[in-house]
Order: C-alpha cells, then sequence, then structure tokens
C-alpha cells in the first residue's frame, strides 16, 4: 500500500486497508445491497473485506445488517441471501473482462513457448496455468518464472 492507495475500512473487521482489498456494497435506489466491485455506483458506498463464510455468518446474524445501517444511515434496504454469490459472481465477471482487455491490448500471452521465453526474461508479472495443463508443463513454467524472477532454488 502507497500513500497514493485510498485507504477504506471494513464495517464488518473494522480492519482498514486499500480499496483494492476491499469491495464496495452500494444501495441501489429499490433499497437492494449490491455488490460494486468497480467502486463506480454512485452514493456514499460501504466496504468489505471478509471471507465468504465470515459474510456468510455476518448476514445470518444480522451483523451485515446493522454494519450496513450505520454506514448509509438509514434501515431501509434489503440484503439478499445471495450477497455472496452475487459478489463472488462480480469478481470473476471483473476479471475476466480484465483478461479480456488485456488481451486485446496485446500483453496477455498465451502458447507454452511464448509464456517461457518471456518467463526465463523475467517479463511476467503474473502466470496462471489451464485447469486441463498437465503438471509436466506447470512445471516447466514455474521454472522459467523462478529463472526470470531471479527466485530460482526457492520453493516459490
Amino acid at each position: 500500500m502507497t500513500a497514493a492507495d485510498p485507504v477504506r475500512k471494513c464495517i464488518l473487521s473494522q480492519d482498514r486497508d486499500s480499496r483494492d482489498h476491499l469491495v464496495r456494497l452500494a444501495l441501489a435506489p429499490d433499497g437492494a445491497i449490491l455488490p460494486d466491485v468497480r467502486a463506480k455506483a454512485p452514493g456514499r458506498g460501504a466496504w468489505i473485506g471478509v471471507t465468504r463464510e465470515m459474510l456468510e455468518v455476518a448476514i445470518r446474524k444480522g451483523k451485515l445488517k446493522g454494519a450496513l445501517a450505520r454506514a448509509f444511515k438509514t434501515s431501509e434496504f434489503t440484503i439478499s441471501s445471495e450477497l455472496p454469490a452475487m459478489i463472488a459472481a462480480a469478481l470473476q465477471r471483473n476479471a475476466l473482462d480484465r483478461l479480456g482487455l488485456e488481451a486485446k491490448g496485446g500483453t496477455l500471452l498465451t502458447g507454452s513457448d511464448k509464456i517461457e521465453t518471456a518467463a526465463r526474461q523475467g517479463q511476467l508479472h503474473a502466470l496462471y496455468h489451464a485447469a486441463d495443463a498437465g503438471t509436466d508443463g506447470n512445471r516447466k513454467l514455474d521454472q522459467a518464472w523462478r529463472v526470470g524472477s531471479d527466485r530460482e532454488g526457492s520453493d516459490v
């Protein structure tokens, strides 16, 4: 976290963290609480930074309702029992949208040979393996990434 990163407080845990590590909840005009993972919806919003399990418990015990009532200064809202699933779906959609933009921009590499070359040259920022990729191929790319990031010999 740098000084330029906006810091927000989780309404459930009271922990402070960068906006990038929290999820914003927004109050829709119809009173529904909805995830706003891009933090673009108008209004104040409330931030959460807890696990899905912790959120489910907070919903079940009414802690989220109380925290949101304080954050929004109203109790005129509804919390769907599907909120954790809605957040997960929104985060997944946001990640896939970002990957699509990177692919269009030419910064997303595909293909084992291209990835291995870039990894050995230290040009990768992240390395993701396909779910159906073979373990030998994964191990080869992991090794190339360790070489390129000067972590050879580590257990990364």
